[in-house]
């Protein structure tokens, strides 16, 4: 029988790989600490294939003799595969047995990632990243909605639904901080390397390190069953995420506010590379890289900014606050960074943080909203996400090359005060799509979570009505 069939559902599984990985219905795969720390450590390392090119984009330019706007195409591409790899790839993780798929996914970026170590063609370059981008989306891939809770990655929506209620907000900003961790490594791994060595050294570096996670996948990945849902097909599933974000209004207002927020995060990170090589500060790739650590800050400090924030209140406050931080950072670092280093650095504290919390409450609000359907929720917010990424990359970049720094930084300081409006435009406890219906309390209300009671109009309280979006069917907003 084909095992990718979705009658099989639970009862056929891969047989691909280790027999000590293979799914006994009898005996379930438990979660250990160990199996966590490999899926953090395969999560950071293939996030960051991502970034690896951000601080070094001024060498890329010279050695492929292309200007510094033709080289942002390379982080552009980048980001353009991985929105595509969300939106046609992710879905299949609810039909296909996840351990072959993800498998299949690390090899094959592995394989066609040594291209990108040997080519000497620039268009070629610029292929092969947007290909091994498109198959960069396993951290996602097991993010799955509706297995056992012991059948699953340890990533976002499973953290939703693990985590209590009081407690998911800082739960999922430890996660989102691991991921973090990859895009710092990256950019500071990538800048201190090519310092020494040529570029195509951290290249072959993160090949190396690509086939190590498809080796410990192999060994230590338990195999689990289909995920799809009622024989559901993979139109369907694409169709259903549409239905599902534009019947729920907090949604919508999430992704808006992602998409604003991710573009002002890659315009800044690419664009920085530019004007800290360039005059007045000449810098060499070791510096640039070494901005990255200022990501520390973040990472640790937002899980307790959660905990004692997020936790307490209702999301949309720690939104406002995180957007409020960026949009101050954003223009310090913009009308100052052409003067002075300082600008950029407090650009890069307060954008990191602001970004990362605001994300963070965001996903807590969202994942309470269909608990069954959070793959599809999170494929939805991470294509916005994402697509923004993909923005800030080429929007930032084409105006930096026309305008500079302080232009460039304009139009991420616009981004952001759009952010800031799609978050006022509509409260916490607004059932409809505009408004501030049901008051102003800043604490959570109900059972202690606050979420779903907070956003009822968002499709919390109506159990039929998360079977229909989930299933595809038009739930009715309650206005």
């Amino acid at each position: 029988m084909n095992p990718f069939d979705a009658g099989n559902d639970a009862d056929i599984v891969s047989d691909f790989g280790d027999i000590r990985c293979r799914y006994d219905p009898a005996n379930p795969p438990k979660f250990s600490t160990a199996l966590n720390l490999l899926f953090a450590f395969a999560a950071s390392f293939t996030v960051a294939n991502l970034y690896y090119s951000h601080p070094i984009l001024h060498l890329l330019a010279q050695d492929f003799n292309v200007s510094n706007e033709r080289a942002s195409l390379i982080p552009t591409l980048a980001q353009a595969g991985y929105a595509a790899g969300l939106l046609f790839l992710c879905p299949l993780g609810d039909i296909f047995p996840r351990r072959l798929f993800v498998l299949a996914l690390v090899f094959c970026t592995a394989t066609v990632w040594l291209g990108l170590c040997l080519t000497n063609s620039f268009a070629m370059f610029c292929s092969l990243t947007f290909l091994t981008s498109l198959t960069t989306v396993t951290p996602q891939l097991s993010m799955a909605d509706d297995p056992p809770l012991t059948s699953n990655l340890p990533v976002l929506p499973l953290v939703g639904d693990l985590a209590p209620p009081n407690r998911r907000a800082s739960a999922l900003s430890i996660v989102a901080s691991g991921l973090l961790l990859g895009m710092l490594l990256a950019r500071l791994l990538s800048g201190v390397v090519t310092n020494y060595t040529s570029w195509r050294t951290i290249y072959w570096l993160a090949l190396a390190l690509q086939y190590l996670i498809f080796a410990l996948l192999w060994l230590f990945l338990p195999d689990y069953p289909s995920a799809n849902p009622a024989g559901i097909t993979y139109p369907r599933i694409l169709y259903s995420i549409l239905t599902i974000v534009f019947h729920h209004p907090l949604i919508v207002q999430a992704c808006l506010i992602a998409f604003c927020t991710s573009t002002t995060f890659t315009s800044f990170w690419t664009t920085l590379t530019f004007l800290l090589s360039a005059p007045p500060y000449t810098y060499s790739t070791l510096i640039i890289g070494l901005f990255a650590l200022i990501g520390i800050f973040s990472m640790l400090f937002t899980p307790f900014y959660s905990r004692l924030v997020t936790d307490r209140f209702i999301p949309h406050l720690s939104v406002l606050v995180g957007l409020a931080c960026a949009l101050v950072g954003t223009v310090i670092g913009t009308y100052t960074g052409t003067s002075t280093v300082a600008g950029p650095i407090l650009q890069a504290l307060l954008l990191d943080f602001g970004i990362q919390s605001a994300q963070v409450a965001n996903r807590a609000a969202i994942y309470a909203i269909l608990p069954t359907a959070r793959n599809r929720v999170n494929t939805a917010y991470m294509i916005s996400a994402f697509s923004g990424q993909l923005t800030g990359t080429a929007v930032g970049n084409h105006v930096y090359a026309r305008g500079g720094w302080v232009r460039s930084g304009s139009v991420s300081v616009g981004f952001l005060g759009a952010a800031l409006a799609f978050c006022i435009v509509r409260g916490p406890r607004e059932e409809g799509w505009v408004g501030w219906g049901g008051g102003w309390e800043l604490r959570r209300v109900g059972k202690g979570e606050g979420v779903v009671e907070d956003n009822k109009g968002s499709g919390g309280e109506n159990e039929e009505g998360k079977k229909k979006a989930e299933e595809g069917a038009l739930p009715q907003i309650r206005r």
